[in-house]
């Protein structure tokens, strides 16, 4: 019986096709590369059939393919496809009445019909939108309107610079920052039946767990918690109880948001007093949230951290937030670039 194989492959060849079955984009491209990989390698013809599960036909193709326009041979022809409904004018519209309804695809699909006279489905209406670089997504409120982008590019290259400071053991650095939690607060996505979405008890008031903490990108968390009312005195006595268990020696910087509780007087008193046991306060810039790094893990604790079970009392629910919070750095972990 005579047996076919592709010509020997040069070791560029051979580099070129591990390449491509390894990480080509499209599936069909990396199983051509792999049956010529395979033929090289002395699988006959029949034996890569039953490896790829394809016809003796199929891989004979993808031979001649290979032997006749090499690498790019065994890649797709270009395919004509169905005209595309909307011209790239027709598009830019498009984009343009999206941006003035872009919460009402379908006060925008009849504003679009109504003017080019096509009708297309909702679906076109979408695939024409991606293609013009947009995508559907939850609205989201924010301030950066409202901040001094000067100032927030200063405060930028400040947080650089400490860090720096930090990575040669310069200082210590901290993100401080408060976060409420109780059971009435959002609650994270959830994988459930189909039609049958998880429920848990609805609370129109419940306790809040106030939890004031300290956070470094090297995986230290300071924390302490209280279900007063966060006002200045409760953050000082944060403060005082951070500045009694660090080290005497270690300079610590801790970075805190521009809240009115940070502002205060007898707050401003204090920063003088802490600065003499090497503990110095850093004021982000007003309106940056995404500076504070501690703003991360308090996501990760609500969102991703905590069972579902922990909203079922409020006992639960201090439980809960206690147990991931003392096991940050061991179990639940944030890496920092």
């Amino acid at each position: 019986m005579k047996f076919r194989f592709v010509p020997t492959l040069s070791d560029t060849d051979f580099q070129a096709l591990k390449a491509t079955y390894t990480y080509g984009k499209k599936p069909s491209l990396r199983r051509r590369a792999h049956a010529i990989v395979l033929s090289h390698q002395g699988h006959t013809i029949n034996q890569i059939c039953s490896i790829l599960s394809v016809t003796r036909e199929t891989v004979s193709l993808w031979f001649d393919a290979w032997e006749a326009r090499g690498l790019e041979g065994l890649s797709d022809k270009p395919r004509a496809g169905r005209p595309a409904i909307y011209s790239d004018s027709e598009r830019e519209r498009l984009r343009a009445l999206a941006e003035e309804q872009p919460h009402q695809l379908k006060v925008v699909q009849a504003r679009l019909q109504q003017e080019t006279g096509k009708r297309s489905s909702t679906m076109t209406i979408k695939r024409a939108l991606k293609k013009t670089g947009y995508s559907f997504k939850r609205a989201r409120r924010s301030l950066k309107y409202r901040r001094d982008e000067t100032d927030f590019r200063n405060t930028q290259g400040l947080l650089t610079e400490l860090q720096r400071w930090e990575d040669r053991g310069e200082a210590e650095l901290y993100y401080f920052d408060e976060s409420g939690f109780s059971q009435s607060s959002a609650l994270p996505y959830a994988w459930s039946p189909v039609g049958h979405p998880r429920q848990m008890p609805a609370y129109s008031r419940s306790q809040r767990l106030n939890v004031l903490g300290f956070l470094s990108r090297q995986g230290q968390l300071v924390y302490n918690s209280t279900t007063d009312t966060v006002t200045t005195g409760v953050v000082i006595e944060a403060f005082e109880r951070f500045v009694a268990q660090k080290s005497p020696d270690a300079f610590a910087i801790v970075v805190v948001d521009n809240a009115s509780v940070h502002r205060s007087a007898h707050f401003q008193r204090k920063r003088l007093d802490w600065l003499n046991q090497r503990v110095h306060v850093v004021y982000l810039s007003t309106y940056s949230p995404e500076l504070n790094l501690i703003e991360i893990l308090w996501r990760k604790v609500k969102y991703e951290w905590l069972p579902l079970t922990a909203y079922d009392s409020f006992s639960s629910l201090r439980d809960q937030v206690h147990k991931v919070l003392s096991g940050y750095g061991s179990e639940y972990r944030i890496t920092f670039v």
